[in-house]
């Protein structure tokens, strides 16, 4: 499960759920999602913000994801935390995670971004570092199996932009571009490791150079709708990945929503995908 999903949730909490900030000393927002596809991938996300002052947020994750042993046979989990602060207009965030699986793949990642916002406007720029290992078998001495590490770094940078048109539309995207310093094709292992890419639930452990992703959402006086497409690029191959996906958030109790996910995703990798998903809200303070 992408963080992605828990995050831009909280950011369309409908305004008659939010409280005064006045009146909440230390708001703090919960999430618990889970997303399953048609070919067995899943993913699952326990996901915790919390204002620990005026204009502090911290972020805390963990999750799961997995790809079947007919895709990439990779069974991951993340740990990740984060902080976001804002200096009146401008802001800033940091973010580590730590994502893989220990018999296949494993990624630290480390992320930071400066941004500029507004009561309407949010742009920022985001620069992020990976150190990506990948384990495979080998043949020893008297050809005995022997476990083999190799790793590399990748470099990405990008923009994401969100606009409020009015009081109920909004518009958001975000681009990146990773690179990767030797050609990853020729690496153990990577072929079958791109099948990650295959799949919206796994796509976020997969080698891609080109993340474009933009969507729209509606809030009005009860649920919130939203409409995102997605675009990406293996460095493995150049295959390209295609999302769409559709959610509905709405109030299900004082301080609780709940939201559906429906999606379609498209792979030079593998036929047409469908997938969905649901996420609980518990907001507090």
């Amino acid at each position: 499960m992408s963080a992605s999903l828990v995050l831009s949730a909280l950011l369309a909490v409908p305004a008659a759920e939010a409280q005064d900030e006045a009146e909440i000393r230390r708001p703090w927002a919960l999430g618990l999602a889970a997303q399953v596809d048609d070919e067995s991938s899943s993913s699952g996300m326990i996901n915790f913000n919390w204002g620990v002052a005026e204009d502090t947020w911290l972020n805390f994750a963990t999750g799961t994801s997995r790809s079947p042993s007919n895709r990439a046979d990779v069974s991951a989990s993340s740990l990740r935390a984060g902080l976001d602060h804002r200096f009146g207009l401008l802001g800033v965030t940091f973010e580590a995670e730590r994502w893989g699986d220990p018999d296949a793949l494993e990624s630290t990642n480390l992320s930071g971004s400066i941004y500029i916002q507004n009561e309407r406007v949010r742009l920022g720029f985001q620069y992020e570092t990976r150190a990506i290992d990948i384990q495979f078998m080998t043949l020893g001495l008297f050809d005995r199996p022997v476990s083999r590490t190799v790793g590399f770094d990748s470099d990405g940078h990008g923009l994401r932009l969100r606009v409020d048109l009015t009081s109920s539309w909004r518009l958001y995207g975000s681009s990146m571009r990773y690179d990767y310093p030797r050609n990853i094709s020729l690496l153990p292992r990577v072929q079958a490791l791109n099948l990650l890419s295959a799949s919206a639930l796994t796509l976020a452990g997969s080698f891609v150079d080109r993340q474009t992703d933009f969507g729209i959402e509606w809030e009005g006086s009860g649920p919130v709708v939203n409409f995102s497409y997605a675009r990406d690029r293996s460095a493995v191959d150049g295959s390209k990945f295609t999302g769409l996906n559709g959610a509905v958030l709405f109030a299900v109790a004082p301080r609780v929503d709940l939201e559906f996910n429906l999606g379609k995703s498209n792979s030079n990798l593998a036929e047409n995908g469908y997938y969905g998903g649901l996420l609980v809200l518990i907001y507090g303070g």
